[in-house]
């Protein structure tokens, strides 16, 4: 990936941090409530949660440094993405909430990525995504490129 668009990522994720302790250290608690209020689809339990701090806790002091946390980000592999977040990445790129991605979200995400893309290749890649043939692409099919392509 491209390193602005790390950069503008990394931006994110630390407003993310700060919200949770002004950029201090953050408890499991902290976590839990900043996950739950970021992404309000998230199934996962307390427990789930606890886990995830505890993976992510490398100096095992109960709590999680700037340097902790983006490691834990930068570290995963596109893999161990969950359907959930690739849930709540469909909502993000739904701008007009029409519970499809139209060309343009197409286009404004690969210009945000900073994938450069000749209108053609724009129209093929909907195309090649696009199983319902009505030039959007769904939930459904945004799910199934990332299983086609072994990512989730």
């Amino acid at each position: 990936m491209p390193d602005k668009t790390n950069k503008s990522f990394e931006q994110k994720c630390e407003q993310f941090f700060k919200e949770a302790n002004g950029g201090d250290p953050i408890s499991v608690g902290q976590l839990a409530a900043v996950i739950r209020k970021a992404c309000p689809s998230f199934q996962g339990s307390d427990q789930d949660i606890a886990q995830m701090f505890l993976e992510v806790d490398s100096d095992s002091d109960q709590k999680i440094t700037w340097e902790e946390f983006t490691g834990a980000l930068f570290a995963k592999d596109i893999s161990e993405v969950t359907r959930a977040e690739l849930e709540e990445a469909f909502k993000n790129l739904d701008k007009d909430k029409s519970g499809k991605l139209s060309r343009e979200e197409v286009k404004n995400l690969m210009m945000e990525l900073e994938i450069s893309a000749s209108e053609e290749a724009l129209d093929k890649t909907i195309s090649d995504v696009d199983s319902s043939g009505d030039g959007l692409i769904d939930i459904k099919e945004f799910l199934q490129l990332f299983k086609d392509a072994n990512l989730a």
